[in-house]
């Protein structure tokens, strides 16, 4: 998804969210929504050794156009479970975490929801050991 229907689909979230959370709550489960999202600029830099995030647009604009014949797309970090329970945990302790978790996970069912709808689920690990596994096959990093 871009940057923007993720930006809309947030905001109609957390408009939702409003009648049951502070705005605090609310700012942090955006920013959680959002910044998920770095770990495709790490991942643009890793490949690219660039740091123009103009840059990484026009790359992940490339990649929408051949995402159907790409196998693996790699590792998106902080898209993995291993992340999420990592925020739970820290959660469970810092219930500030809450709202952030939410953020983080409701932006991962969106993808998740296109990922099916493009019937290519399986594009991107969901575990760090998966991406361990996945990266040997042929043909990765794809470009």
């Amino acid at each position: 998804m871009t940057l923007n229907q993720h930006l809309a689909i947030t905001g109609v979230a957390a408009a939702a969210l409003l009648p049951f959370w502070s705005n605090a709550e609310i700012a942090i489960f955006c920013t959680g929504s959002i910044l998920i999202d770095v770990d495709h600029y790490l991942c643009y830099i890793q490949r690219t050794k660039r740091y123009s995030i103009s840059g990484m647009f026009r790359y992940f604009e490339e990649l929408w156009k051949i995402e159907h014949d790409i196998p693996y797309y790699g590792l998106c970090l902080f898209h993995t479970f291993d992340f999420f329970f990592l925020v739970a945990t820290l959660a469970f302790f810092y219930p500030i975490f809450i709202p952030f978790l939410s953020g983080l996970l409701f932006h991962f069912g969106v993808d998740l929801f296109d990922l099916f709808r493009k019937k290519i689920p399986f594009i991107r690990a969901y575990f760090l050991v998966e991406h361990l596994v996945r990266r040997r096959q042929k043909g990765y990093p794809f470009f």
